[in-house]
């Protein structure tokens, strides 16, 4: 009996150390991690970078052109890791023509130091029918900083065989003008720095921008601009406890629909907002008119967003309203459509909603539905696949991912005479929207 007690004690003493020393690891593994978060220079991200963009002014090709391989950095940036985004090819006709098209953004942090670089590349650039043209262009916005002072640069944006009106241009200088006759001017290598250098710098590089000032034969409008090659970064000693994200868009379609239908319809009317928010105001963007053949058409396109403190909390909020829509050569029409996507985060919730989402006079092969169709209603196109109708993704309350509304999904299942490939699918009215913990 002595002898199995002995052993019991001994076995339940093993057990009992054993237990202590798990929880005394656990504690001390993760004190670590809280020590190792806390001892991080305090601070958040800026930035984003894109290949193309053109105003709202330049009419058609800004849908074609707008934040092509667009990608942001996020405010609590990307631990380390080098995120992409890229465009195989981009046609504008004579506008602009370019091959691969990559943007980039990477961050890294420790307890002494911030860094932010953010870049974009654009090759085998033909612009303005050959009036300039390169092999590549690459945009660097490159941001330090330590517990002292943040300093910026536009080190690593350079051209390769870059030419402008038949002339060879070399080591260009930062923020060089030179006239483009019977169209504008272009500035190359536009570095603007922002902030005050102690509690938030930025630094902007644009290395190519067409501003348009006299009419022209491309029918480009006075005061049209165009951006090849967008890089910006920055960083904030400002730590937000909440951040906001969102984007909108009045219509945009996949890889599979091919590359030309892909760029004329683009993200029409594209508005972004970075996890800074809008500064207490609302973004818009605008598109007078978009046809892209028998496949789509729009009378025109708004986009909003807003980020920041309201009475309700902390929001972020975008939307994308659609007005005189036919889709597919008249098999979907409408006067409008709207989509809404809108989060708060009050008192440690966060709160999703699509109020506002609406349709008006929308018809789905030739059947009228209402204005407020119920979310994520499936209706066939006889002849070529199906549409999704208000289609909504709300995470759930303790999740980071975005509140998504898609106002018009359409997938392509069949052959058909509109020559759509089976897979492509067009979006109209994009709206999401997001709130997280920093």
């Amino acid at each position: 009996m002595g002898g199995h007690a002995s052993g019991r004690l001994k076995r339940l003493l093993t057990l009992w150390f054993g237990l202590l020393f798990g929880v005394a690891l656990v504690t001390l593994v993760a004190g670590a991690g809280r020590g190792e978060a806390a001892s991080q220079l305090k601070g958040s991200f800026r930035g984003n970078a894109y290949g193309t963009y053109a105003n709202a002014q330049a009419g058609p090709v800004a849908a074609t052109l707008g934040r092509s391989a667009f990608i942001p950095c996020p405010c609590n940036g990307t631990g380390g890791k080098t995120r992409s985004n890229s465009v195989d090819s981009l046609d504008a006709g004579r506008v602009l023509k370019a091959g691969v098209l990559r943007s980039t953004v990477f961050t890294r942090k420790t307890s002494t130091s911030a860094q932010v670089r953010n870049t974009s590349t654009v090759s085998g650039l033909n612009l303005l029918d050959g009036l300039i043209t390169a092999d590549a262009v690459r945009a660097v916005a490159n941001t330090n900083a330590d517990a002292r002072r943040i300093t910026v640069s536009a080190a690593g944006s350079s051209f390769v065989d870059l030419r402008v009106n038949g002339r060879r241009v070399a080591d260009v200088s930062p923020n060089t003008r030179i006239d483009l006759p019977g169209l504008g001017y272009v500035v190359l290598k536009s570095v603007v720095p922002g902030g005050n250098g102690k509690s938030l710098r930025t630094v902007r590089v644009e290395m190519i921008t067409v501003v348009i000032t006299r009419e022209n034969d491309f029918g480009l409008p006075v005061g049209a601009r165009i951006v090849v090659a967008h890089a910006y970064s920055g960083f904030s000693r400002n730590q937000p406890e909440v951040i906001v994200g969102g984007q909108a868009y009045a219509a945009t379609a996949n890889a599979r629909i091919g590359d030309t239908l892909q760029n004329n319809i683009g993200k029409a009317a594209f508005v972004v907002m970075g996890c800074e928010g809008t500064g207490g105001k609302v973004r818009t963007n605008n598109i007078a008119a978009l046809s892209v053949g028998d496949v789509l058409s729009i009378g025109s396109g708004r986009t909003t967003a807003f980020g920041g403190r309201r009475d309700s909390g902390t929001v972020a909020r975008t939307t994308a309203t659609v007005q005189d829509l036919s889709l597919l050569g008249g098999l979907i029409t409408a006067d409008a459509v709207k989509a809404v996507a809108q989060d708060t985060f009050r008192n440690g919730r966060r709160i999703s909603s699509t109020q506002g989402t609406e349709f008006a006079r929308l018809r789905v092969a030739g059947i009228p539905l209402p204005i407020n169709v119920r979310p994520n209603t499936r209706l066939d196109l006889p002849g070529l696949g199906y549409v999704v109708v208000n289609e909504q993704q709300i995470p759930a309350a303790g999740s980071d991912a975005r509140t998504q509304v898609n106002g018009l999904r359409v997938v392509v299942t069949q052959d058909n005479l509109l020559g759509l490939p089976v897979g492509a699918q067009i979006t109209v009215a994009h709206a999401s929207s997001r709130v997280a913990r920093f």
